[in-house]
């Protein structure tokens, strides 16, 4: 058995294997026998909606003396909540804001937030105090602390959702009302992937192991809320200052605007208890199927089945027969699609514009959740595993590089 200490004095020494967990199940669908001694790390990565994230945020609002207490704040019509420290008469604000969070702008959100600061974009700030109203513009490189927190992300596993009843349903998991008698599905996750399906007994994903969140280095606070033995997750926190805004932002729903966020971790191959969970398909991973309306699984499929589509839309402008149909652009959860109907680097894929579009403007094979039911075409999907494996490769490249240790240092 190999330790933690000794596969990191071969990254010092430049000398370690380092795999992503796509480069992994690589060897093993070709069916090569992989041991502890082959490769000495794996990294894996996620993407997607993780509704259990926020930002702790704090700055100077005014000069000292201005105020005795700041009441009320939000951040581009975002409310942020002020606390816990009350900042008597210094005129500093610190203030906590929710991924979920919805401004008075239709379509924007507190992910859409997060990546903004993240962007270097300045956003307005509005804070009632008790000697009135103070309105001003700031940025994240102004602001004294800015810490994300997520409090429950990396999900091990998911729910697809359908709609067996005959009518309609408007829910957080689609973007248009989801569509009686099991017409429609959707899901979230990276399958295979996903750091917990990798390391299921969380050996590795313990308080105080270093991780990535949205390409930031972030430690691992513990297990998440609603975590279980069968679907653990995992609490994080980084400093937002080093975060990708290309690895965040946030998603549009019918329901409101939900927050996207990124994990990396990586897993040292100490023995072949590593091997053996390392080497999980998405074939062999399990997605319970459920009712929309009380989300009670009655079915499953796989995530071979979530992930055998395509991972990107193809967009064909010229087959626009309704020049003046703004639909796809008006319904992207990213805002993706440019007036031209050209598609901008914030897809991620959700294949949202292929459901929609009547003149076949945008294509992908978009998959099949196939289960007892029957074969239900996936119309949305809220984890994009381009960024998961991007997520990976940013932590394998850092390892390689000598720049990241495993276990609690970086």
């Amino acid at each position: 058995m190999k330790s933690i200490e000794n596969i990191n004095t071969k990254i010092s020494a430049g000398t370690a294997v380092v795999w992503t967990a796509s480069e992994f199940k690589k060897h093993i669908r070709a069916g090569d026998t992989i041991t502890p001694e082959d490769v000495d790390v794996v990294t894996c990565g996620t993407f997607g909606i993780m509704s259990g994230t926020a930002a702790v945020l704090a700055f100077q609002a005014a000069p000292a003396g201005s105020f005795t207490r700041a009441r009320h704040m939000t951040l581009n019509g975002i409310p942020a909540h002020i606390g816990p420290c009350p900042n008597e008469s210094n005129g500093h604000v610190d203030a906590m804001v929710y991924g979920t969070a919805q401004s008075d702008r239709p379509g924007y959100g507190g992910g859409h937030l997060f990546a903004d600061l993240v962007a270097g974009k300045s956003v307005e700030a509005m804070i009632e105090t008790d000697t009135g109203t103070i309105t001003r513009q700031i940025t994240l490189a102004e602001m004294s602390s800015a810490k994300m927190i997520v409090t429950r992300g990396a999900f091990k596993n998911y729910q697809a959702f359908v709609n067996p009843g005959g009518d309609a349903i408007t829910t957080i998991f689609s973007v248009l009302p989801m569509q009686g008698n099991m017409r429609e599905a959707t899901f979230s996750g990276c399958g295979e992937i996903n750091p917990l399906e990798n390391d299921p007994d969380l050996r590795y994903h313990t308080p105080g192991t270093v991780a990535l969140v949205n390409g930031a280095p972030g430690v691992i606070l513990g297990t998440g809320t609603r975590t279980s033995a069968a679907k653990p997750n995992l609490s994080l926190a980084a400093d937002m200052r080093q975060m990708d805004p290309n690895l965040m932002g946030g998603f549009k729903m019918v329901s409101g605007c939900e927050c996207l966020t990124s994990v990396a971790t990586a897993i040292p191959v100490t023995d072949s208890a590593a091997i053996a969970a390392l080497s999980v398909l998405d074939e062999n991973i399990s997605l319970p199927v459920a009712n929309v309306a009380n989300r009670t699984a009655f079915d499953t499929a796989t995530y071979a089945d979530a992930w055998s589509g395509d991972a990107r839309v193809r967009a064909a402008p010229d087959n626009c027969k309704t020049p003046d149909c703004t639909r796809c652009r008006d319904l992207c959860p990213r805002e993706a699609i440019r007036s031209d109907l050209t598609i901008t680097k914030s897809c991620m894929g959700c294949l949202t514009c292929v459901a929609v579009c009547p003149d076949h403007v945008f294509s992908a094979k978009t998959g099949s959740l196939h289960t007892a039911s029957g074969s239900i075409p996936i119309v949305l999907r809220q984890s994009d595993r381009v960024r998961g494996e991007l997520a990976a490769r940013l932590l394998r490249d850092r390892i390689r590089a000598g720049s990241w240790k495993l276990g609690g240092g970086v």
